[in-house]
């Protein structure tokens, strides 16, 4: 996938490094973006690897020899796109403006036990660190389930095949 569509396209972002831009108003409840790379296991997962996690084992690499755009799509914990059907899609989750970034929510897609990054987003209802979904607290998990991947949304830790602490 290019680094641009119609949609949208990469450039710098004030959030971090780079990010992904509205080129139009896009309407909400729309398709925007597929998230594409390589899937590799967790234990190729290396600090500085772009990857998001897809399944108990299973992430979502970057292909270091053609980025594609959804590597390059910033976090904010009240995001503006997210997995609406729960597949590798990321949907418009209200009107977005040409210009505006796209942002998803990391805490979405990752379960890793006692993983954390800290929040720059700054955005309303920062959270402060981004966690794992199950790290989340309850309400703001059930807030978030509707736009978190499939494998996610109905799973608790054990049937996740992730260890409870």
């Amino acid at each position: 996938m290019p680094l641009s569509s119609p949609l949208w396209e990469t450039r710098a972002s004030p959030v971090a490094g780079a990010g992904v831009f509205a080129r139009v108003a896009i309407p909400a409840h729309v398709p925007v973006m597929p998230c594409l790379g390589r899937p590799i296991p967790a234990a190729a997962v290396v600090d500085g690897l772009r990857a998001m996690q897809i399944g108990p084992d299973r992430w979502l690499a970057e292909d270091p020899d053609a980025p594609d755009a959804s590597d390059f799509v910033n976090h904010a914990c009240t995001p503006n796109v997210g997995f609406v059907n729960g597949d590798l899609v990321l949907w418009s989750l209200r009107p977005i403006a040409a210009g505006e970034e796209l942002f998803w929510d990391y805490s979405t897609a990752q379960a890793e036990p006692g993983w954390s990054v800290p929040c720059h987003c700054g955005g309303p209802g920062c959270r402060g660190t981004i966690t794992g979904f199950f790290d989340l607290p309850a309400a703001v998990r059930a807030e978030k389930a509707p736009i978190a991947l499939a494998w996610l949304r109905d799973a608790d830790r054990t049937t996740a095949g992730l260890a409870l602490r």
